[in-house]
């Protein structure tokens, strides 16, 4: 998977799978999307980050991933680090 490609990119590629041919449903461009996710996850609980979910947006076609940050009680959306040297260990924190 390349990290540097932002999750908003994933989202419109998906989107455009399924705009070029409305019979292909953009099962890559999905799985690249929950891949990400799932990436963005373990990078965030290993930075201290708890009860992480990845969610469906009511009514929609778009997963996010929540979580609580370390040192806070406030459950917010994890960032997509995409591109952020996680490869390299360096871990941003929450907003």
């Amino acid at each position: 998977m390349n990290h540097d490609v932002p999750l908003e990119m994933l989202y419109a590629q998906c989107e455009a799978a399924r705009r070029a041919d409305p019979g292909d449903d953009g099962w890559q461009a999905h799985a690249a999307v929950l891949d990400r996710l799932a990436a963005n996850r373990r990078i965030a609980e290993g930075s201290g980050w708890t009860s992480c979910a990845i969610e469906r947006e009511r009514g929609a076609e778009r997963y996010r991933l929540f979580g609580v940050p370390p040192g806070t009680a406030m459950r917010t959306e994890v960032p997509d680090w995409s591109g952020s040297g996680e490869h390299r260990g360096e871990v941003p924190l929450a907003d």
